[in-house]
Parts: C-alpha cells; structure tokens; sequence
C-alpha cells in the first residue's frame, strides 16, 4: 500500500465514522500539521493542504488513535500503523476528548 492509498483508506475510515475533515491552512505559529478538535458539539479534523503526504498521514493517524476504532473496517497495514509507535509525541494545544482518560 503506497502513501496515496493509505490516505485514501484513512480519509475514508475517519468520514464514516462521522468525522468531518477540512484542509484549511492552519497558522504557521501553531507548528502543526492538523489534529482533531470539536467545533460545535462536531468532531471536525483539520489538516494543512500544504503539508506532504506522509505528514498528513501522521495527522490522520494520530487522529483515528484517539477515537474507537476497533468495530471500523480497516486495512490490514492501516491496522498495522495504528499500533506502531513510530510517531513522533503530539503536539501541544490538541483539545484532548470527553473520556479519553477512560480508554
């Protein structure tokens, strides 16, 4: 599975499960690529459209990570990234989600 198609798999995994991404450019004093948040009562997921790929797949990442995904079908290798710990440590200012202490 090349980079192309491991965003495509994410993108897909992350809007059915009701999340809505938006590529907006985030202020560069922020020194991130995206992340997830809620807007409103909705999860909403920001990413920068100037980001590269394997940056924007780290956001989707680090995304999915923090919500319930083990009823979401999956790519067998998105599985696999999922429960790597090649990332690097999230970046400071994401709104954590209501019971993400209890998971």
């Amino acid at each position: 599975m090349d980079l192309a198609q491991q965003l495509d798999a994410l993108e897909r995994a992350l809007t059915r499960m009701g999340i809505v991404l938006l590529e907006e450019e985030l202020p560069e004093e922020a020194h991130i690529d995206g992340g997830l948040c809620k807007v409103g009562g909705e999860l909403v997921l920001y990413v920068s459209p100037t980001a590269p790929p394997w940056r924007r797949v780290d956001v989707l990442l680090r995304a999915l990570r923090r919500l319930p995904h083990a009823d979401v079908w999956l790519p067998p290798e998105i599985r696999r990234l999922l429960q790597g710990e090649d990332i690097c440590e999230e970046p400071a200012g994401l709104i954590p989600l209501e019971n993400e202490e209890e998971r």
